[in-house]
């Protein structure tokens, strides 16, 4: 048996296994009846629709450690109303300095005590919020902490950036020890972090908008060491995000297909960054066999406009939104982003179904 087809038949019983859970309670789905760590669960049983819609919302805090990034994280969750807690990956490796191909190889695998810090984080959450929430760390791929580790921390950094394509591309085959170091350091936080809470992953496909290796290269080079990331989340975790992280607009529908064969729970893509085309949240959910992310443009008009042009985006999307999905954005909100502007979106979201049941009938 494939190891795709292991883990299609593993996310079936979880979904099972989920449903008959939520069953045993009487009367129908309202909001009230189920706390958000149900209401998640319930996108996952995909044969009913979901009116009450699930919204995650996120930004990057300033607070990256201890208990200051324990807060913040606890902070955005009341304050918003969203329904599951997204820690954020804040680790930087250690640098090394990396001029030539020969130079990859001086990256090793990182020692295990350099997760403490993102494990606590993650520990001081799932003990606040565990009962009530999924904790949902995210990971990012081998290749961004690869060029973390090759001494450019930063995607804001684009002549840093683009020195590391020029290297990669001068080599691609050079890269694999290195990436194989950074891939299982990876895997073994990503075990750790289950051990410390969390209900599931946030994996964070590529990690970044480096368009300059998309398509074979990808599927060569990057592919095996990526997927690893998803394969081992869905072996250790029952609720797991793919995100294809992507802004250079590089994307087109046809890319999809390097991603099909990944696990997780949902996919999170890059709704408004295609090139050439678009797919709807319904095209995209059937293409994936399983329930959407998504929906709202992050720098549209939640951040930019009034609440209500942002009510009229989310009526624009929920009218042909999927039965069951989970409304939110392709990636962060920026950082400045309003709370009480999110909160009052969120609970709007929340029960759209509900109070629109009319209009979206027609």
């Amino acid at each position: 048996m494939s190891k795709t087809t292991t883990h299609l038949i593993r996310a079936a019983l979880l979904a099972a296994a989920a449903t008959a859970l939520l069953a045993l309670r009487a009367g129908a789905q309202t909001p009230t009846d189920y706390n958000k760590r149900e209401l998640m669960l319930q996108t996952l049983d995909q044969s009913r629709p979901n009116d009450y819609v699930p919204v995650f919302f996120n930004i990057h805090f300033k607070e990256h450690e201890g208990l200051d990034a324990v807060r913040a994280h606890v902070d955005w969750f009341r304050r918003t109303h969203v329904d599951f807690v997204n820690v954020k990956y804040e680790y930087f490796p250690p640098s090394h300095a990396v001029r030539t191909p020969a130079d990859w190889k001086r990256i090793r695998p990182f020692s295990p005590e350099v997760w403490e810090e993102q494990l606590l984080v993650i520990r001081e959450l799932k003990r606040e919020l565990g009962s009530e929430a999924l904790i949902i760390p995210t990971v990012f791929s081998p290749l961004r902490v690869l060029i973390q580790a090759a001494g450019v921390p930063l995607s804001s950094d684009k002549a840093g950036r683009a020195a590391m394509v020029e290297l990669i591309r001068r080599d691609p085959e050079a890269i694999r020890p290195a990436l194989e170091a950074v891939t299982q350091s990876l895997v073994h936080y990503i075990r750790e972090a289950r051990r410390a809470g969390a209900d599931g992953f946030y994996i964070s496909s590529q990690g970044d908008d480096l368009e300059e290796f998309a398509g074979d290269i990808f599927r060569r080079i990057f592919k095996p060491y990526d997927r690893q990331l998803a394969d081992v989340a869905a072996e250790v975790a029952p609720f797991n995000i793919l995100h294809i992280c992507e802004s250079g607009g590089h994307i087109t529908p046809a890319t999809f297909d390097d991603y099909l064969d990944y696990p997780g729970s949902i996919i999170n893509p890059p709704m408004h960054n295609f090139k050439d085309s678009t797919l709807t949240l319904r095209q995209i959910s059937e293409r994936f066999r399983r329930p959407v992310l998504g929906g709202m443009q992050r720098w549209g008009a939640l951040y930019k406009g009034t609440l209500e042009e942002a009510k009229a985006e989310v009526d624009a999307i929920l009218r042909e939104a999927p039965a069951n999905f989970i409304f939110g954005a392709d990636d962060s909100l920026p950082n400045d982003s309003d709370p009480e502007k999110v909160r009052r979106l969120v609970d709007y979201i929340h029960t759209w179904r509900l109070t629109h049941k009319a209009s979206a009938a027609q």
